[in-house]
């Protein structure tokens, strides 16, 4: 077994990583944050000792025929080599064409190494080697077995005059140079790991490029197994992929300084021991987390991102997916580099509850969801004075607004009532529901009255109807699912609701006063960021 080093220099020390034969370590991370430039530094720190498969990879083909001597072939290993240990080789590949051509011959040498050795055996009469040697698969038949696990449809054998030829359906078979970018890409991967000699330290850099990832995650994993004698290394974009193999390690790329040629990093050394929708949402994020209720949907994400565009934003299901997420990360002192916070909906919480769930890294918020804040009076307001020269018109729009609003909402209150203790009751039923050890204890009965909580809720609606509490409205209730926000477009002289929202966006984005403001509307969340990489000195890039 061997063992490779992986060492780099951290923001404030050197950083010592291993990896052995068996064993695969991811590198994640945003554009420019120095995947490719560790690549090479891993090059550099093994020389003679890796095999690497670079992000510019060539994938056509000018021959697929033995066009090197083995001569030639033993001195472009040697050129290539040194090529590859020169600072160039991050972005330029001087020998793209001959290391395609190289690859096509150790395929096909290999295959008629395997064969000289069958029949000699045969000549020999030694049936007993020559089966031996034919148990060995040669790396062809295994491309092909890797080929069909990976959902590539064609096949590869070596033809007339030591050809590489591909082999479709129906026995057709034409030049590998005829395959699509995925398909040569596929074959240039799984050819240069599986004629890569023994124990060595195997760089891949975006093996996702050209292929579909339903392509290179099994792939990847099947490539594994056939190479347990080496080391894998793999630069990806693709925060899934880690997850697809068994006991990997992940390294987290936030930020490289070219000028002190170090890198901030984080390091996870076995993933599978994180949950995985905790390890989706942390894998290629900043470190501080925001968990928020709801969907992934553009118009949340785009807005917290406009707010609070130094946190990595995370949209989950419930209020319940949100605490136990935040709980489950802080929990995990392997994860003590992630700061994770969570926003949930405050739902008449009693101010003592709402202090100890703070203490937890959730917060709750007065209003239902964060495109309210689009339509908060505050934000209306500001549109108005936008696009609106006479104060008095503003005025005389703002209460237009408030009466058509209070109307549309006195016409739906019903239904907004109910559809908000619907969440309630779903939220209630999710954190009664016992754990395996509770049912492992015996039946256990989930009881509560709907008709109670409804009952509650129309008479607060009401109440805040005749008090013509707009704000409150706007903050508790599903107002999208009336014809309120169309309503607020309308009268504000957008032709659509989304029309408005992208002009609240771009307001935000001109208007630092307009950004303070609504970051002052949810003041809980704005206050323990801001006192986060105040006192803690987070990098805000990572």
């Amino acid at each position: 077994m061997a063992e490779f080093n992986l060492d780099y220099s951290g923001k404030d020390s050197t950083k010592e990583l291993k990896v052995k034969s068996g064993e695969i370590m991811f590198l994640v991370g945003p554009n420019g944050s120095g995947k490719s430039t560790l690549i090479h530094h891993f090059v550099t720190k093994n020389p003679g000792n890796v095999v690497r498969v670079t992000a510019h990879r060539q994938v056509w083909f000018n021959s697929n025929s033995l066009d090197l001597t083995p001569a030639a072939r033993v001195q472009l290993k040697n050129s290539i080599t040194q090529i590859d240990q020169q600072d160039q080789s991050k972005w330029n590949d001087s020998y793209g064409h001959q290391r395609s051509q190289a690859i096509i011959y150790d395929l096909i040498d290999s295959e008629n190494v395997k064969a000289r050795e069958i029949a000699d055996a045969v000549r020999d009469k030694n049936m007993e080697k020559a089966n031996e040697l034919a148990k060995d698969r040669s790396p062809i038949k295994k491309m092909n077995d890797i080929l069909r696990a990976s959902n590539l449809h064609f096949q590869v054998i070596v033809g007339k005059a030591s050809e590489l030829v591909a082999v479709r359906s129906h026995d057709q078979q034409y030049s590998i140079a005829e395959l699509s970018d995925g398909e040569r890409n596929s074959l240039l991967i799984i050819a240069n790991v599986l004629t890569a000699p023994k124990n060595m330290l195997i760089l891949l850099d975006e093996p996702e490029r050209h292929l579909h990832r339903s392509i290179v995650s099994p792939l990847i994993s099947t490539l594994l197994g056939y190479r347990e004698d080496c080391a894998f290394v793999v630069s990806t974009h693709d925060v899934t992929l880690p997850h697809d193999q068994k006991n990997t390690k992940v390294l987290i790329l936030r930020e490289y300084s070219d000028l002190l040629k170090n890198w901030d990093a984080d390091y996870i050394d076995n993933i599978d021991k994180m949950d995985e929708g905790v390890s989706f949402a942390i894998l290629g994020s900043r470190r501080v987390l925001l968990f928020v209720e709801g969907k992934h949907s553009s118009l949340d994400i785009q807005l917290y991102q406009i707010l609070y565009p130094s946190v990595s934003i995370r949209a989950l299901g419930s209020c319940i997916d949100v605490e136990r997420t935040v709980k489950g990360i802080r929990a995990v002192k392997e994860n003590h580099w992630i700061l994770a916070y969570g926003i949930i909906d405050r739902d008449n919480r009693p101010d003592q509850e709402c202090k100890e769930l703070h203490k937890t890294g959730i917060i709750p918020l007065e209003q239902y969801s964060v495109e309210s804040l689009y339509y908060h009076p505050s934000v209306i307001e500001a549109i108005l004075n936008r696009i609106v020269n006479n104060t008095d018109d503003i005025s005389i729009k703002m209460n237009n607004i408030k009466e058509r609003v209070l109307e549309e909402v006195r016409n739906h209150q019903n239904s907004l009532a109910a559809k908000l203790v619907e969440r309630k009751i779903k939220d209630l039923a999710t954190r009664k529901c016992p754990d395996w050890k509770k049912i492992l204890e015996g039946n256990v009965n989930i009881t509560f009255s709907n008709t109670s909580i409804f009952e509650e809720e129309k008479k607060h609606i009401s109440s805040l109807l005749d008090k013509k509490a707009i704000e409150k409205l706007m903050c508790r209730y599903p107002v999208r699912q009336t014809g309120v926000l169309g309503i607020i477009a309308q009268e504000t002289g957008f032709k659509s609701k989304e029309k408005y929202e992208d002009a609240v966006r771009k307001m935000l984005t001109d208007d630092s006063k307009s950004l303070d403001m609504l970051r002052k509307l949810i003041a809980p969340v704005t206050n323990t960021l801001s006192d986060l990489y105040n006192n803690k000195n987070i990098h805000k890039g990572g």
